[in-house]
Order: structure tokens, then sequence, then C-alpha cells
């Protein structure tokens, strides 16, 4: 395992690049990310398994990038033992920005993700061979209020996510054998926007892209656990092109496995203001 200055020495010889400045990014579970001069993306697979896994989104990326309606990350340099791209321009997008938003704007973004996600679920690649290693449903997760969550709720709040995990367990759609690529981690980290101009400028972060469930690429976009925003879910599905309202009760059925991917994050890292957020929201949910 290179360290973090003979990784710098390794891009520098390679790339030919100058490395004035680099940020250590800690964030990606499969990857360690440096940013270099505030211009550069540079991923490091943790290891060979996964580096087998990265060439194949590569080639996924280097193509799905041709044809894609919004930015996607378009590999420049790429070598063994790590990938480089130009940083995208925008900042995140957090879904409390959408309650703000006016009808025409709302409706703009429903617009750019909707086609976004039409393009992508329908892309075939037969190299990505593989589901991809979050937010996968099986058949027996989530049938009863998991024990780590269930300390942080009252007997009332337990019966209600029991229930709810219950209504997912009945859905097989939830459970078809996935054929379908996905990001696999579509939440407001990894989508930037341009906020003066209301619009959508690229979606980052491919590491856990693999088969799955479309509607698991949906449920990070806003909160739908609610129905302030149902409008919006349906005005994406609409460009989407869905074909009825199977997909819509999918997503807000499986819309409280976010908050609790959430939990598990948080817990993970031992970030207890982040838990102590995410559990008021829990409640929050589970009270409604």
């Amino acid at each position: 395992m290179l360290s973090t200055k003979e990784k710098i020495e390794s891009i520098h010889k390679t790339t030919g690049l100058k490395v004035n400045s680099y940020k250590v990014i800690n964030k990606g579970a499969e990857s360690q990310i440096i940013e270099v001069n505030e211009k550069w993306i540079f991923r490091f697979p943790r290891n060979h398994i996964l580096r087998e896994k990265m060439e194949k989104r590569i080639n996924f990326l280097v193509s799905f990038s041709k044809v894609s309606p919004l930015n996607v990350p378009k590999p420049k340099y790429i070598e063994h033992s790590f990938i480089g791209y130009k940083r995208m321009p925008g900042t995140p997008f957090y879904p409390t920005n959408i309650e703000k938003f006016t009808n025409k704007d709302r409706l703009k973004i429903a617009r750019q993700l909707g086609l976004f996600l039409k393009a992508l679920h329908s892309y075939k690649d037969r190299q990505i061979n593989f589901e991809t290693g979050y937010l996968v449903m099986r058949k027996n997760d989530y049938r009863s209020c998991p024990e780590p969550i269930s300390q942080y709720l009252n007997t009332d709040e337990c019966k209600n996510l029991t229930a709810r995990l219950k209504t997912i367990a009945k859905n097989p759609g939830n459970f078809e054998k996935p054929t379908t690529i996905i990001h696999g981690d579509l939440n407001f980290n990894n989508i930037l926007w341009n906020p003066n101009k209301k619009t959508i400028t690229g979606i980052l972060d491919w590491s856990d892209m693999g088969l799955g469930i479309p509607a698991m690429d949906f449920i990070g976009l806003a909160d739908f656990n609610k129905k302030t925003n149902d409008q919006f879910l349906k005005d994406i599905l609409t460009y989407y092109d869905a074909k009825n309202d199977d997909l819509f009760i999918q997503i807000k059925e499986n819309a409280i496995i976010e908050v609790m991917n959430w939990f598990w994050f948080y817990k993970e890292k031992q970030l207890t203001k982040g838990l102590a957020r995410i559990v008021k929201k829990l409640k929050k949910v589970l009270a409604q």
C-alpha cells in the first residue's frame, strides 16, 4: 500500500502535473481520493479486487459520458494504481433547496434528474456484471427493527419501523435479480449544481455503481418519507418516462432506507452530532 507521499510522487511522475497543493479526501470506501491543485481528482483503489471493478467502471464512464445528459467524470489518466479526471464545477445539491424553489425551477431540476436517470437505467454494458455494494435489498434484510437502532427508539417507533420494513419485504419488486445499472449512491454529496442558475452541473462518485434496483437511485434525491416532495418525485418520474405508479410507490416505500443508511454511516464513523441529527429525523419520520 503506497503512502500518500508515494501516491503524490506517482501522480507527478506519471502525468507530468506539478503538484502545487493537494488534499486527501477519506470519504471513499473503495478508493482513497486525492484532490490536486484544486483542479484534479485522483482515485486509488484500496485493493486488487476493487481495482478490477474500478477498471470496469472506468470503461463504463468513458462510454456513458458520451450520451449522459449530465456531466460525469471523464477519466483522462488511467493507470494501474489510479485514475485521474478533472474536478467538475458546482457545489453539493442539498435536498432542502427544493422547498425554496419556484415551481419553474423545481420542474427544471426534475427534468434534469429524470432524463439523466432514464439514460443511466437504460444503458447497457456487459462489463458491469456485479451488484452495487450499497443499498442492495436482500430478502432477509430489514425484517424487524434492527437492534442498534432500537436503542434510540421507543416502543411505538420500533413498531412503526418494523411495519415499514415489512412493507418493503412484501414488495417482490425489491428482490428481483438486478439487471439495471444504477449509480448506487445518488445523494446530495454526489450531485453538483449551480445555485445561481438553478441547474445541476454533474454527478460525482461512481465507486458504488453496479447492478441494482432502479428505485434505489431515487430515494436520496429528496425526503420522500413525507408528502411535501411527492409532486417533485412525480415530475422526475414523468421525465423518466415511468409507465405507471408502481415505481412511485416503490420509491416511497423504500425512502426509509435512506434515513437508515445515514444512521449506519454516522454510527460506523462515530460521528455523534450526525448520529443525533439522523436519530431525530428518524423519530420524526416514524411519527408521521
